[in-house]
C-alpha cells in the first residue's frame, strides 16, 4: 500500500463535586476556561532558525489478521517556513510477519540540507560496503521528503493551513488542563485541499476518483496554544481493518540542530549495488536520535 493512514474517535467529560463552603457564583459556576491564544500564528511563532520540537508517535495498523505496531521518536528543526531538518528513529513491530519479512524492523531517518539520509538498524543493510551504515539521497521523493517530519500520522500540524483546517472542522471545543481539546472529522479530499504533504505522498484510487472514507481525529494544545498531541483513526481503505494513531508533542521551542552523519559512514543512494550482500553487517550505529 502506498502509505499509512490514520484516526480516532472518543472523549470524556468530568464533573467536580465542591463543598458547600466553596460555594459560587452562578455566572461563574458557567464559565469554562479555554485557549486564547490563536494555535495557527503560535505554530508560527515557533518558526524560528535553531528552534524546533520533540515527538514520539505510536501507530497500531490491524490488517489481514496482522497487528503492526510503529512508534516513532525524534527531534525536528524549524526555519522560518516550518520544518527544515529531522531526526527520527522508527521502530516497526509485526505480530505475524509476512513471508520471509522479519518481525522487527528499525530505521534511524535524518532530512537535513536538502539530504535524506536513512540506516537500517535492524536487520542491518548488507547491500552496503564495508564501513558504510547510511544511503544518502535527495528528498524530491515526497515519502522521503515528508516522511521523517509526520511519519505514520495522516495529518501533518506543522503545515499552518493544515492546522487551520482542523480548527475550522472542530465539532467540539473542551476545555482540557490548562488548554482546549478539539475534536472532529475530516474527508481525504478536504485534508488534500489544505496539505501540501498529504497532496504530495497519498494517491488516488485505481479508479482516478478520491479515495472516500474519513479521518476522525483529535487534538490538544496548550494555553500557549501549541500542540501538545494529536490521535487519529481513519476508515478510508479496504485493505485494513483498524489504523489509529497517537503522537505526543514536546519542549516547543528547545534549541534543536540536526547533523548529517558522519561522511566516511555514507554512502549515495546511486552507488548502491543492491543485487550483492556481505556476510558481515555494517558498523554498529545508535538507535535514537541525538538529544531524545
Amino acid at each position: 500500500m502506498k502509505r499509512f493512514i490514520a484516526g480516532l474517535v472518543g472523549a470524556a467529560t468530568a464533573v467536580v463535586a465542591l463543598p458547600a463552603s466553596s460555594a459560587i457564583a452562578p455566572a461563574q459556576a458557567a464559565t469554562v476556561s479555554f485557549a486564547v491564544v490563536d494555535p495557527v500564528n503560535a505554530l508560527k511563532q515557533q518558526f524560528r532558525a535553531g528552534r524546533g520540537v520533540r515527538l514520539t508517535e505510536t501507530v497500531r495498523l490491524d490488517w489481514k489478521k496482522n497487528t503492526t505496531t510503529v512508534r516513532r521518536k525524534g527531534t525536528l528543526q524549524f526555519g522560518p517556513s516550518g520544518v527544515v531538518a529531522a531526526d527520527v528513529v522508527r521502530r516497526a513491530t509485526s505480530s505475524r510477519p509476512v513471508g520471509k519479512d522479519i518481525p522487527v524492523y528499525v530505521q534511524h531517518m535524518i532530512n537535513v540540507d536538502g539530504k535524506h539520509y536513512h540506516c537500517d538498524v535492524i536487520p542491518a543493510d548488507t547491500h552496503l560496503p564495508a564501513g558504510k551504515s547510511w544511503v544518502r539521497a535527495s528528498v524530491d521523493r515526497p515519502l522521503q521528503k515528508w516522511g521523517t517530519v509526520f511519519g505514520d500520522q495522516e495529518i501533518n500540524v506543522f503545515e499552518p493551513a493544515t492546522l487551520a483546517l482542523l480548527l475550522r472542522a472542530s465539532t467540539h471545543r473542551l476545555p482540557d488542563q490548562g488548554g482546549t481539546q478539539y475534536r472532529g472529522t475530516i474527508t481525504p479530499a478536504e485534508l488534500r485541499t489544505a496539505s501540501r504533504s498529504f497532496r504530495e505522498t497519498t494517491s488516488f484510487g485505481l479508479d482516478g476518483k478520491e479515495k472516500p472514507g474519513k479521518i476522525t481525529w483529535r487534538l490538544w494544545v496548550n494555553n500557549k496554544g501549541l500542540v501538545t498531541r494529536l490521535v487519529t483513526r481513519d476508515a478510508f481503505t479496504d485493505l485494513i481493518d483498524d489504523y489509529a494513531s497517537d503522537t505526543r508533542y514536546t519542549d516547543w521551542g528547545s534549541k534543536v540542530t540536526v547533523t548529517a552523519p558522519p561522511a566516511d559512514q555514507v554512502i549515495d543512494e546511486d552507488d548502491v549495488d543492491y543485487s550483492t550482500t556481505r556476510q558481515t553487517p555494517p558498523n554498529a550505529v545508535i538507535e535514537q536520535p541525538p538529544g531524545s
